[in-house]
């Protein structure tokens, strides 16, 4: 638990009245399991107060687990998220739901370990907006004097952040295809199955097949209204790095994107123009699917998704950039 969010609650106002006339819990080391169930009535009362006026913190998973709300949808006869969320504003001042338990509260304060979604209570408890619950997570603990590398590169991981995560989970995982065109420039199109999963270790996975070689990956961050995704090449020694742009959309059809690859024949660094279309539901064995490729002179009887894109990327320019071998200063200056 970090010491922050730790401090803040200890300094809460609600908390300092709670423990009145023993101003707060300076005194917290000889607090007994009855000051730490009251915290937690406390707190609940206030988390279902958020939760009744903010029903994305339930139906995100930020407050309660993917499992535990659905067992209690099941247990309760609700029906749903919103039937859950209906429940507990129907339940008097004096029936407490517990997100947190005063046994769990007093455990954080004796350096007890936190699962995310009871520091995610905490948070709301305190008022943080989602996108700082970061920041409050983070402990930033002091450089080493030989940490040299973290000191030149005190930059934060790329790796998702929670809500983050969830925003993914819930909109953009699913199976596409990808559409792109051959890395030697030739008039043909590669679609190839693009699949975007949860996987029990909390990560987003990808896994694709491309030009008959095998892609394996994960979804690096949400940052600014983009996607990034690192693939590694199965068969061959060989990254891929993929950049869409999503923005704040929460129904996505086709998502645009570049990536970053190694050209096949000249082993140069080639910018890959990519075009990913959700398909409306996940048929199964669709990962077994192979690539095709398809020519820009094919022809289409009847319109399509397929014949939509070949189409779109045929008459769309710059679908490949292509860098160079490495060269001497003076080369530039010629044939510019």
């Amino acid at each position: 638990m970090s010491k922050k969010i730790i401090k803040a609650v200890e300094f809460h106002t609600e908390i300092i009245k709670l423990f009145y006339p023993e101003k707060g819990m300076e005194n917290k080391e000889n607090f007994t399991r009855t000051h730490f169930n009251n915290m937690a009535v406390l707190i609940n009362k206030n988390i279902t107060r958020a939760v009744i006026s903010k029903p994305d913190l339930v139906e995100h998973y930020f407050v309660i687990g993917k499992l535990k709300l659905h067992k209690e949808i099941l247990n309760l006869r609700c029906g749903s998220a919103a039937g859950f969320i209906d429940y507990l504003s129907k339940r008097s001042e004096y029936q407490v739901y517990n997100w947190v338990s005063g046994k769990t509260l007093q455990s954080y304060w004796n350096n007890g370990s936190a699962k995310l979604v009871k520091v995610n209570t905490l948070l709301v408890f305190l008022q943080v907006p989602v996108n700082e619950w970061d920041n409050w997570m983070l402990e930033r603990p002091k450089l080493q004097a030989r940490d040299e590398a973290s000191a030149m590169f005190p930059f934060k991981s790329p790796e998702l952040n929670h809500a983050s995560f969830e925003m993914i989970r819930k909109y953009y995982t699913g199976n596409y295809y990808l559409y792109y065109q051959k890395t030697d420039a030739t008039s043909q199109i590669i679609k190839t199955p693009f699949i975007l999963k949860e996987h029990t270790s909390g990560k987003i996975l990808v896994h694709s097949v491309s030009e008959g070689h095998r892609y394996n990956g994960k979804v690096m961050g949400l940052r600014d209204g983009c996607l990034y995704i690192n693939c590694q090449n199965l068969d061959f020694e060989e990254m891929e790095q993929y950049v869409f742009n999503i923005g704040l959309e929460t129904n996505p059809e086709v998502l645009f994107g570049v990536s970053t690859t190694v050209s096949v024949k000249e082993r140069l660094g080639v910018a890959l123009k990519n075009i990913l279309v959700k398909q409306k539901t996940n048929v199964e064995e669709f990962e077994n699917e192979k690539e095709i490729e398809i020519p820009f002179s094919k022809n289409y009887t009847q319109v399509s998704e397929e014949s939509v894109i070949v189409n779109y990327l045929k008459n769309s320019s710059h679908n490949i950039i292509k860098t160079r071998s490495c060269c001497n200063i003076s080369e530039l200056s010629v044939g510019v």
